[in-house]
C-alpha cells in the first residue's frame, strides 16, 4: 500500500501559517515557489522535525486570498469538513508540551486535551490562522 506523504492546506496569509506551523507541528520551511497558476500561487513545504518522509505543503492563492480568508472567517469549520493533520505522540509529556506551545501561541483550542471514554487514549485538537485543524493523539485513539 502506498504510504501518506504529505497533507495541503489552502491558507489566506503564507507567512503568518509558516509562522504557526514551524512552533505548532513543530516543522521547519524546506522550500518556498510561486507557482504559474492563473491564481498566483505561492506555496510553502515544511518538513515536521522527526518525519524526513512527510511534508505539510502551504497554499496561498494570491489573487483570491481575501476570498478564502472571509470563507474561513464567517463559515464553521464543521460546515466545509472535518479535514485534519493528525500528529501521533509517543508519550503524554509529548502531548502536553503541544498543550503548551498552543497557550504560548495563543492558538484557537477546538478541543481541549480529552480523554477518550474506556481507553488510555487522548485526543487534543487546535485551529491554524485559517482554521484549518491539527489533531495529537496519545495512546490508542483509532481502532
Amino acid at each position: 500500500m502506498p504510504r501518506c506523504d504529505h497533507i495541503a492546506f489552502r491558507v489566506s496569509d503564507l507567512e503568518r501559517s509558516i509562522a504557526f506551523y514551524e512552533r505548532m507541528a513543530p516543522a521547519r520551511l524546506v522550500r518556498r515557489e510561486q507557482h504559474r497558476d492563473r491564481w498566483r500561487s505561492e506555496i510553502a513545504t515544511l518538513e515536521p522535525l522527526g518525519h524526513s518522509d512527510f511534508r505539510i505543503v502551504l497554499i496561498e492563492p494570491r489573487r483570491v486570498s481575501w476570498l478564502l480568508a472571509l470563507l474561513h472567517a464567517f463559515v464553521p469549520r464543521q460546515a466545509r469538513s472535518h479535514e485534519h493533520l493528525g500528529l501521533a505522540c509517543s508519550s503524554r509529556a509529548e502531548l502536553d508540551e503541544r498543550v503548551q506551545a498552543a497557550r504560548e501561541l495563543g492558538a484557537v483550542v477546538a478541543n481541549p486535551p480529552t480523554k477518550l471514554p474506556g481507553r488510555e487514549a487522548w485526543v487534543f485538537e487546535v485551529l491554524d490562522p485559517d482554521r484549518n485543524a491539527l489533531e495529537w493523539t496519545f495512546g490508542p485513539v483509532h481502532d
